[in-house]
């Protein structure tokens, strides 16, 4: 009998987002911020630096959209800087830190 109630328990659990998963984007969308400014600080003008900084932008936006559906907050589908302060806006609201 207590292993039924420890299902059942488990099973509730599941709602609220795993605590390493959260981490685990937290510190991702950490090091994408970061390689985006270090790629949008930068100087140099090649072909290379923007197709480095356009991928780092939407693994760094791809990246929120994932943190929001696990922070159980609505997915608009966009991409764009109005887009991105939303997100970050909202995830900060909901205590996430990167």
């Amino acid at each position: 009998m207590r292993v039924l109630g420890r299902l059942r328990q488990l099973q509730r659990s599941r709602d609220v987002a795993d605590p390493f998963e959260t981490l685990e984007l937290q510190s991702r969308l950490g090091r994408l911020a970061a390689e985006l400014h270090l790629l949008d600080s930068s100087t140099e003008r090649r072909f290379a630096r923007g197709h480095h900084l356009h991928a780092a932008m939407e693994a760094y936006e791809r990246t929120l959209d994932d943190a929001c559906r696990l922070a159980g907050l609505p997915v608009e589908p966009g991409r764009g800087p109005a887009h991105r302060l939303l997100a970050e806006t909202a995830l900060q609201q909901r205590g996430w830190a990167w």
